[in-house]
């Protein structure tokens, strides 16, 4: 969905996640390529993802703006495949309920998220229980402590990227130890991601931003913004 700057910055809950996966999640054929039983992890996973955010979406967004929206399940899928290998560490921004992240640990990388929302978090570590995953979750910023976004305009509001403890002592790892970075952000706020990894991440890590600024969700499409090249 659409969102317009000013509620972008003004909205009581900016912050408190940043979703993965609209249009329901998305829906459509999962590669051939891939083994079937990861094929009927991948599915099972991405149902129940979609059947969480009609559930959310009822529960919580048609009562209170909130910025949690899901991008494209299989289309994320189709990005992450070429960047598959032997011990990748993968870190979702806002993370929300867990489905990318959940999917990169399925994958093969050494997958963690990072989101602000306490109760997403759970449904996350929930979700990732029943489907049998390894990845985690922590409660938090995906601000790294002492970062401060210094723009050259003068304008350092952060849009929906809300401010908290910073997420990464609980996952154990700074955001420099991780070679690719996952986020979705809303219109704007891309300029200020990518300035979080050249501040605070590896020079060869890979930033991958799903969506492109000011387009509807639906148009939106996985682009993979290297800060450098995935190893």
């Amino acid at each position: 969905m659409s969102r317009t700057d000013g509620e972008q910055r003004s909205s009581p809950r900016a912050g408190a996640s940043r979703g993965t996966g609209w249009e329901g999640g998305g829906g459509g054929a999962l590669p051939p390529e891939l083994a079937p039983a990861l094929r009927a992890r991948l599915a099972a996973l991405f149902d129940e993802g979609r059947e969480l955010w009609e559930r959310f979406d009822i529960a919580v967004r048609r009562n209170e703006w909130h910025p949690f929206v899901p991008a494209h399940y299989e289309k994320v899928l189709a990005a992450l495949l070429p960047l598959r290998r032997p011990g990748l560490r993968f870190l979702e921004w806002g993370s929300a309920n867990g489905v990318i992240t959940i999917m990169a640990d399925m994958l093969g990388f050494e997958a963690y998220g990072i989101e602000l929302d306490a109760a997403l978090v759970d449904a996350a570590r929930d979700l990732a229980r029943k489907h049998g995953s390894a990845a985690r979750f922590a409660a938090g910023s995906f601000l790294p402590a002492g970062y401060a976004w210094r723009p050259a305009s003068g304008d350092a509001r952060t849009g929906t990227i809300g401010h908290g403890p910073s997420g990464y002592p609980q996952l154990g790892h700074p955001l420099e130890d991780f070679d690719i970075v996952f986020g979705y952000p809303w219109g704007g706020e891309e300029p200020l991601m990518r300035d979080i990894m050249r501040c605070h991440g590896r020079p060869d890590a890979t930033l991958l931003l799903w969506g492109v600024a000011d387009e509807p969700p639906d148009a939106r499409q996985p682009t993979g913004e290297p800060w450098g090249t995935a190893r």
